[in-house]
């Protein structure tokens, strides 16, 4: 199905819909995104926090701060010298009245908003840790010749002795009082296992003094698991934005096992403060993932806490994942554009190609289910549409919070505007920068290459269920981002299968390149859209024979003289 470029268009994209008026626009952009943690002690209210706003576009700001919860106080200063860089700032001052604030960490969230700015509305996350940073124990797990570290995040400079009861050093504090300008103090404490240590449990204390805290002035009690088993590893929290009345909500949690053996997840089990029914968890895909359910319904505007605890076997039997719940007010779709990037690498504010696949963040994309499409992809999934430079986007997926759509081919390189529709309320401008093509390979497995080789087996070291490629073996990269084609495609069409969709531009790809070496460099054979995958590009290539041998092989993919990211391949 082709996309028309005569879809209605909203009136302020129109306005700004030409690339060259994008410059015209103030553009927000902060200093920060986060605040804290702040340590506070019980009973007290915590110092004022500033961040700095300015404008990376034209003409003028006017900010406004609001705030998420009632113990954080928000606001926009008068315009001054900034604090970080040269030029003019507006400050964002916050107050954290924390007096009536029970022991315990606590986030809030402050929205800075200008509504004729680009990359505006922006979120910024408020941690504070009442009765300080330092815990009443910790718990690391590790595998033999492992290391696990936590770090104790202060807001004021800690003596802190470590000691372990059997008198071998496996817990000890490296470069100890990171301190930054916003005086925080990073205390990172490293667990690891020693020659000679038996599996199973060992412990020893951190002794804390000289803080400013009293509270903090204590002895932390430390245990650590050596296992052969696997090692639970979850998301140190979860933050959701929902709108009042939204449809319910569902995704699955990132895990994964830094441990040995097979990761099993037996049960999830939810808490609420104030008690109530809006969170869930449950285990999916028969032990090895979990999904997260948030109903909202009934829900009025506010923030929630809730505690998922994950039970598994691993060495770390229970995990809690706490999750903030923010019920916000009916409003228009708000992108983030800091969260703007291909879906590949998922780089910030980096260029975009025409026909690239795109993911955007934010809030109130959709007030419906989440929605997946197929090929060929309609401009209209969930009540959602993406507007680039008024020509209708072709959508993948939309849920009230990320969306992934398809930049069209027609879109002109430069700068561009982007906004979010929902069932005819039009969103936030954030602003693009596009090139006629930014090559980039899909990732597999860290910095592996999602490189396919004939027997569909992936050019993997045997450690990640992979095989190594052979030299004269011809290797399929995944990619996206390398442009128009011949025949031409439209964005959301079906690539044919015959003739195929090929890249006319010169591709070549080089093995074992480094900072002053181009590596062995050849052509591929061939280019081209995958047959039926809007998007998506396959590269095959022969892998030559005097390639470097090794389990990371740096390869770096150039189509039409522009160079891919550096991925790595297994070559034997």
């Amino acid at each position: 199905m082709g996309l028309a470029s005569t879809n209605w268009i909203p009136a302020v994209v129109f306005a700004l819909g030409c690339a060259g008026s994008v410059s015209a626009a103030p553009k927000l952009r902060l200093t920060n995104a986060a605040i804290g943690p702040v340590s506070i002690a019980t009973g007290a209210n915590g110092p004022q926090q500033v961040l700095d706003a300015y404008n990376a576009g034209d003409g003028d700001l006017s900010l406004t701060a609001t705030s998420s919860v009632p113990w954080i106080s928000a606001s926009a200063g008068e315009p001054g010298n900034c604090s970080l860089r040269a030029g003019l700032c507006t400050p964002i001052r916050f107050g954290l009245e924390t007096a009536s604030l029970a022991r315990g960490t606590y986030t809030g969230l402050v929205t800075v908003s200008d509504p004729n700015a680009l990359d505006a509305p922006q979120t910024v996350t408020v941690t504070v840790q009442i009765g300080g940073a330092v815990p009443d124990k910790l718990r690391f797990q590790v595998t033999a010749g492992g290391s696990h570290e936590q770090v104790i995040r202060a807001s004021n400079l800690l003596g802190i002795v470590a000691s372990t009861d059997s008198g071998v050093k496996w817990l000890s504090l490296p470069a100890e009082g990171g301190g930054s300008f916003r005086f925080n103090f990073n205390y990172k404490v490293v667990a690891s296992h020693l020659p000679g240590m038996s599996e199973g449990e060992h412990t020893g204390k951190l002794t804390v003094f000289n803080s400013r805290i009293q509270e903090e002035n204590k002895q932390v009690s430390v245990a650590l698991s050596v296992t052969s088993g696997p090692i639970l590893q979850a998301p140190e929290r979860l933050i959701l934005r929902l709108a009042e009345g939204a449809a319910p909500y569902s995704a699955g949690i990132p895990l994964s096992n830094r441990g040995g053996g097979t990761l099993t997840l037996s049960g999830v089990k939810s808490s609420m403060d104030p008690a109530g029914a809006w969170l869930a968890g449950e285990v999916i895909d028969d032990g090895r993932g979990v999904q997260l359910r948030v109903d909202p319904t009934g829900l009025s505007q506010g923030t929630y806490s809730g505690l998922l605890e994950l039970a598994s076997n691993s060495a770390n039997p229970s995990v809690s994942i706490p999750v903030l719940l923010e019920i916000m007010p009916v409003a228009a779709p708000a992108g983030d554009y800091a969260t703007l990037a291909n879906i590949a690498t998922l780089e910030s504010e980096a260029p975009l190609a025409p026909g690239m696949l795109v993911r955007l963040q934010g809030t109130q994309f959709t007030s419906q289910l989440a929605a997946t499409a197929e090929a060929p992809f309609p401009d209209n999934l969930a009540g959602c549409k993406v507007y680039v430079n008024g020509a209708a986007a072709a959508m993948l997926t939309a849920t009230p919070n990320e969306i992934v759509f398809q930049l069209p081919y027609g879109v002109e390189p430069g700068d561009a505007v982007l906004q979010v529709e929902r069932d005819g309320q039009v969103g936030n401008m954030i602003g693009a920068v596009i090139a006629a093509r930014v090559p980039r390979v899909e990732l597999a497995a860290g910095a592996y290459a999602r490189a396919t080789l004939p027997d569909g087996v992936l050019a993997l070291p045997e450690s990640l269920a992979g095989r190594p490629a052979q030299p004269g073996e011809t290797v399929t990269l995944a990619m996206i981002g390398l442009g128009q084609t011949d025949p031409a495609v439209e964005a959301g069409a079906l690539p044919p299968v015959e003739p195929p969709a090929i890249i006319t531009e010169p591709v070549r790809v080089s093995f074992g390149a480094s900072l002053f070496y181009e590596g062995i460099v050849v052509d591929a054979t061939s280019a081209a859209l995958v047959a039926g995958s809007p998007g998506r590009y396959a590269v095959k290539v022969v892998v030559p024979e005097d390639a470097p041998r090794g389990d990371k092989i740096d390869v770096v993919v150039t189509a039409g003289g522009v160079p891919s990211n550096k991925v790595q391949i297994a070559i034997r």
